[in-house]
């Protein structure tokens, strides 16, 4: 007998192979978008804006010049419906995580490795995580 991925297993490893075609020595993220049906309708990795260099423009924290992965994946979507399932391979930051929410047809989030950003949490303010949460969307650690 067969064992099959669950969409889940096939929309995480979808977003770690995206992730490999970012050119961020530091940190590759990828993502990938699920309509309600489990078919792909958007996929993204971090990297540079089309015809710029693609190089980190400092290693520090927020400072790469980098589109996120998410940004990119809701950007490509051939969006289908609503009731859509994110899948990304790093916990959204704030700002994407508002992203995703304004997109007002991501309605699940499912993420493999935890994100803090230092300036935030040193403030106290919410995660992306929390922040996706607390707006309504379905947010899953993958384990």
């Amino acid at each position: 007998m067969t064992i099959r991925p669950s969409f889940d297993e096939l929309g995480l490893a979808t977003a770690r192979l995206w992730a490999t075609r970012s050119a961020d020595p530091k940190v590759q993220v990828g993502a990938c978008l699920l309509d309600h049906w489990n078919r792909v309708v958007g996929v993204g990795y971090n990297g540079r804006a089309s015809g710029e260099p693609n190089e980190r423009e400092s290693l520090d924290q927020g400072q790469s010049g980098f589109i996120h992965a998410e940004t990119n994946a809701l950007l490509a979507a051939n969006w289908n419906g609503e009731a859509h399932t994110l899948y990304v391979t790093h916990e959204p930051c704030a700002t994407c995580a508002r992203l995703i929410v304004n997109s007002r047809r991501v309605v699940r989030v499912v993420y493999e490795i935890d994100y803090t950003e230092t300036s935030r949490a040193e403030a106290g303010l919410p995660s992306g995580a929390r922040i996706l949460a607390d707006s309504g969307v379905t947010v899953l650690r993958w384990e």
